[in-house]
């Protein structure tokens, strides 16, 4: 049996010889590695590897060509031998019965191989071991211990020492050489080879010298390189760590526990060895043959699919009841039918009756299983009503039960071979076909006449009656005069040196039109050589003529297109080169286009993640889903970069394939830093330049995460100006402004770089010191007081002083930022009372809230207020800008009252409730006023009210249950009410307020969100919950009329909350001025003083307004 293995070396002479010389070599020095490591270890060689490559040399050779690859692995053994232990004539019959035994290998893995992949599967592997690894090497042994017997040994040690070693070497090595091909180190990986192979000498290393029962553990890499690697690395890396541990045991670098008295003695210790490799080579034959079974079904699969869909004629699955499930497009066309209405039909419905009853009687018969296919010619009614011939192919899919899955059809349009049989004449047939199909016009000239002889076609390809007769005279008249002298010549020439020609012409018709008319033909000559007569065809080339020009301006017209817009864009061939760039890439990237055409687009645009990031590879990928954090920049050749947008589209032809593509690069470096500094105005304070309050609550809080060592917390600070108000009164607002930024610039040099300072309000700072204990958070914040109060402030020739107070308390990881806001407000206001210009350490033993009204509020004291009533209802009307005294809703507003009437401050009121967590109490009291005791009077005068939720109340599940039964019982309609939760509160715990929050919107309720503008991100964040009306944070509403970044942040707001449907609301507006640019941007509601007063809710009820919803 011969092989002839794709990678089998070639069998001419020069090439043999060469090759022997290789394997020569090559079992030279496996032999002096095994000798050497024999020699090192002192006994019989342990392993043997020149038999192993014996045999994948002798394999891929045929038998008639074995003598040179013979003699060379002969060759190379004996050289070995007598290198290290001298000249004998004992390695002579070694190296006699190693190549026996591999020359007898080889035929019987030749007889019981596959040619083409000898290791194709798990079988052939088992075969491989029984013929390599069992009977050859048994077969070795015996003639090894009886014709070489050693003196120190015994024959059944002797037989064992061979066979061990020649059957570990084999097993080990000559896989590699069945397998091996030189496609494989093409398309090779190395990476993952090398990873594993590194990680698997270095673990059977450890598992050797650490571990007990190593080999147990040394299994464990090579069975992972089985089920990762393919099956050829899989086998180099079992070969490589055999050699590693063969190396360790022969150096003595390996010391394992062996029986001396064993039957095999110290050679016990390599028959792990064989243990090992046998799981690993069967399970990469498992997974080899796994791999290629999958990549059949795969590759079957596709092929189905790419049949099914681009099949020349039609093809379709079809369900036993005749459902049409899968349709390609040939079918579509041929039957005149979408694919969308094809699946609302069945095949009955659109087949001709009468052919229907033949179809269907074999379908039955496909189904009973009395037939396997059936193949007819039908009729199907098109969509236009025409009948169209088809050949008709049928076959049954089954499910493993036998049970009908689905239809193959194949329906080929036989319409032209119908009308063909019908046809009496074939050359007739074919000249009406190409009458009707083709436009081609059939004429013959016989020389010795005058006339021509012209088919129908040829009549209307020239506007000729049937009954004028033409001639040469006539045709020649018809030539547009221009191309008249031309044709001559050319058939003049035709004439005179005959041959099959080609002309193109003009000719003018009888209404004055022009056509262009190919001509194609041949001479026909006589017995003599002399023209005896011409034949050819005429086509009207007129419209391809009008698309080539039209094409030409189309193209030309887009090169200008491309030249004008703003963009640059790039276009590729299939090899990624370039082939054309607009005037504004060749700027972009600073390549001119005459010498970035044919270079790689890689080595033209480099674009990067930011100006210095990493640069991004595979730039034509496409499509392409950048993550949202990416700020791709294009670095140009001259130095240059931009911020840029990039969009991928694939060329195709109209198969469908991929002729390049088209990369388009965007500038949008302005819109960028635009949105830098927006989301810095959204951040920042606009007059210090200081973080602003919700940028220090962020801060806040991630400190509060992040914690601090126990020896070194960190440490909250509020700090207020004194006597601010009287030079902000005195001197003027702008004078205000101007002493905050420096009393700014003062902090700023005081503190450290690592601790945060922000402006929170008014003449209110906070500054959060990192790793700063409270002692000497009041040494710093005491320096910052004093230079303040040091720090002399001029304006128009008159000299100011402030000073400062400041609160201190320590961050805790178990605190809110809430209750550590307001303890160092306590502090602070304690510091300002105390003689100010002081620093004050909250101590955590207060019992009682200091308030700014000198107000003492316990939690007695605010149980009292909420139970006793003494709370007042405040509404605020809210309307749009252009109709302001047309309220939408009402917003409702807590007024605390002393027992003497005297209002107390609803800020201290409402920090003292959250500081004893009160807030869910105060918002039952409110949600009970409105939907039951005033429920009646608010619906009868038809009005809408907002009621704010604290984050408490939404997190309290008592709460929660009681404000959905309350509304659901209440005679106030659920369409009359709103709820208004912080943007802040809702996003920090969406999860836990969605469900509430839609339950209530379900009864019919609407959701207002406070203080967008804070997080621009806020918009993707609640992109699960739904949001009716959004208010845009105030901070950007009291100069939107003059400062354009307010207004810009404003409208932009405005757009994004009108994309999600919601409206928006925005306030307050105190000046006329603020209430038109609102009106002019387009928010949909404001409050505030030009829209109505606040007042109470008795007052309102009491009042004859009436609501209009």
């Amino acid at each position: 049996m011969d092989i002839s293995a794709p990678n089998a070396f070639g069998t001419h002479k020069g090439v043999m010889l060469t090759h022997s010389l290789f394997v020569a070599l090559a079992t030279f020095l496996l032999a002096l590695l095994s000798l050497s490591l024999s020699s090192e270890a002192h006994h019989f060689t342990p392993l043997w590897f020149p038999t192993a490559a014996a045999i994948a040399v002798l394999y891929r050779h045929p038998p008639r060509h074995w003598g040179l690859p013979l003699l060379a692995s002969g060759t190379g053994i004996v050289l070995a031998s007598f290198l290290l232990f001298g000249l004998s004539a004992i390695p002579v019959k070694l190296a006699a019965i190693n190549l026996l035994e591999a020359a007898v290998c080889a035929l019987l893995l030749r007889r019981t191989l596959p040619a083409i992949d000898p290791l194709s599967d798990l079988g052939c592997w088992l075969r491989f071991v029984v013929c390599a690894v069992i009977f050859t090497p048994l077969f070795s042994a015996l003639l090894a211990a009886g014709l070489t017997p050693t003196p120190d040994q015994t024959f059944w040690q002797s037989f064992g020492t061979w066979f061990i070693s020649e059957a570990i070497g084999v097993l080990s090595l000559a896989p590699l050489g069945l397998t091996y091909h030189r496609r494989l180190l093409a398309g090779l990986n190395p990476y993952p080879l090398l990873l594993t192979l590194m990680g698997s000498l270095a673990f059977s290393y450890l598992a050797l010298t650490h571990l007990p029962f190593p080999f147990t553990f040394v299994i464990l890499p090579l069975l992972w390189a089985a089920i990762a690697l393919s099956r050829f690395e899989t086998f180099t890396v079992c070969f490589c760590t055999l050699l590693l541990i063969t190396v360790l045991l022969s150096l003595g670098l390996l010391r394992l526990q062996s029986s001396q008295h064993t039957f095999l003695g110290e050679l016990g210790l390599y028959l792990p060895m064989l243990l090992i490799l046998i799981p690993a080579h069967a399970m990469a034959m498992v997974m080899h043959t796994f791999r290629v079974e999958k990549q059949h079904i795969v590759e079957s699969e596709s092929r189905f699919r790419s049949a099914l869909e681009y099949s020349a004629i039609g093809m379709a699955l079809v369900s036993p009841e005749g459902k049409w499930l899968q349709v390609n497009q040939a079918l579509c066309k041929l039957l005149g039918y979408p694919p969308e209405r094809l699946y609302r039909l069945t095949f009955q419905e659109i087949t001709h009756p009468d052919d229907l009853n033949a179809d269907l009687t074999q379908l039955h018969e496909l189904l009973d299983g009395h037939i396997s296919s059936y193949t007819m010619e039908k009729r199907y009614i098109r969509s236009d009503g025409q009948t169209v011939w088809a050949l008709l192919a049928v076959s049954l899919v089954r499910d493993g039960e036998g049970r009908p899955l689905y239809f193959i059809s194949q329906v080929e349009d036989i319409s032209d071979l119908k009308r063909s049989e019908a046809e009496n004449n074939r050359l007739v047939e074919r000249i009406t076909l190409a009458n009707q199909v083709g436009g081609v016009g059939i004429w013959e000239w016989v020389m010795s006449q005058e006339n021509f002889t012209w088919d129908q076609r040829m009549f209307e390809l020239y506007d000729l009656t049937p009954d004028q007769t033409p001639t040469l005279a006539l045709w020649r008249t018809l030539l547009v005069p221009e191309d008249r002298e031309r044709t001559d010549r050319e058939l003049a020439e035709i004439l005179a040196q005959p041959r099959p020609f080609i002309m193109e012409f003009r000719i003018t018709t009888r209404s004055g039109k022009v056509r262009h008319i190919r001509g194609q033909g041949n001479v026909i000559l006589d017995d003599q050589g002399r023209p005896l007569r011409l034949i050819g065809t005429n086509i009207d080339m007129t419209e391809l003529k009008s698309l080539a020009e039209a094409l030409h301006e189309e193209k030309e017209r887009l090169h200008i297109t491309l030249d004008a817009i703003g963009e640059g864009v790039i276009s590729t061939d299939s090899h990624l080169r370039i082939t054309f760039m607009n005037p504004v890439a060749e700027q972009m990237c600073g390549w001119p286009l005459e010498l970035a055409i044919g270079m790689p687009v890689a080595g033209v645009v480099r674009l990067t993640n930011g100006k210095d990031g990493p640069e991004i590879e595979n730039l034509t990928q496409y499509p392409r889903q950048w993550p949202a954090d990416y700020a791709l920049v294009l670095h140009s050749r001259d130095g240059r970069y931009f911020d840029v947008q990039q969009s991928v589209s694939p060329l195709k032809t109209l198969d469908g394939e991929t002729m390049g593509a088209v990369m388009v690069l965007q500038d949008v470096t302005a819109s960028r830093e635009l949105m830098k500094k927006l989301s810095y105005s959204a951040s920042h304070d606009a007059l210090t330049g200081l973080p602003n309050r919700t940028r220090f609550e962020k801060q806040l809080k991630a400190a509060i995460v992040a914690g601090g060592e126990p020896s070194s917390p960190h440490s909250l600070v509020f700090l207020d100006l004194d006597r601010f108000k009287a030079v902000n009164d005195t001197a003027g607002h702008a004078a205000g402004d101007a002493l905050l930024r420096d009393i700014a610039q003062l902090m700023r040099h005081q503190l450290r770089h690592s601790d945060c300072l922000a402006r929170l309000g008014g003449d209110e700072f906070g500054l959060i010191l990192y790793d700063c204990r409270l002692e000497q958070a009041k040494s710093l914040v005491q320096q910052v007081v004093n230079q303040i109060s040091q720090h002399p402030f001029y304006w128009e020739g008159k000299i100011y002083r402030v000073g400062a107070s400041a609160g201190i308390t320590r961050i805790s990881a178990d605190a809110k930022s809430s209750e550590l806001l307001a303890q160092a407000d306590i502090a602070c206001y304690t510091a300002k009372h105390q003689g100010r210009g002081q620093v004050y350490l909250y101590e955590t033993r207060q019992k009682q809230l200091l308030e700014r009204q000198h107000e003492v509020l316990s939690l007695q004291e605010v149980q009292t207020i909420i139970s006793e009533g003494q709370l007042r209802l405040l509404t605020h009307a809210v309307a749009p800008p252009a109709t302001p005294l047309s309220a939408a809703f009402h917003q409702v507003k807590l007024q605390v009252m002393a027992p003497d009437d005297r209002p107390l401050s609803h800020e201290a009121f409402i920090a003292a409730a959250q500081l004893y967590g009160l807030m869910p109490d105060i918002d039952r009291w409110t949600a009970a006023q409105l939907l039951v005791k005033y429920a009646d009077d608010i619906k009868r005068k038809g009005l809408s009210l907002a009621l704010p939720l604290a984050i408490d109340s939404l997190l309290s599940a008592d709460f929660q249950r009681y404000l959905t039964e309350t509304v659901r019982a209440s005679s106030l309609p659920p369409q009359a009410l709103l709820f208004s939760v912080d943007e802040a509160a809702i996003l920090e715990h969406v999860a836990q307020c969605r469900a509430f929050l839609r339950e209530l919107q379900q009864q019919g309720c609407r959701l207002i969100v406070n203080g967008f503008g804070h997080n621009i991100n806020a918009f993707d964040e609640l992109s699960d919950q739904r949001i009716d009306i959004i208010r845009i944070d105030e901070r950007f509403i009291t100069n939107v009329h003059c400062n354009q970044m307010d207004e810009l942040m404003v409208s932009m707001l405005n757009g994004a909350a009108h994309r999600i449907k919601a409206q928006t609301f925005a306030g307050p507006a105190h000046q006329p001025v603020t209430l038109q640019a609102l009106r002019d941007i387009g928010v949909d509601l404001a409050d505030g003083d030009q829209v109505a007063l606040e007042q109470p809710l008795a007052v309102l009820l009491s009042d004859g307004y009436f609501g209009i919803r």
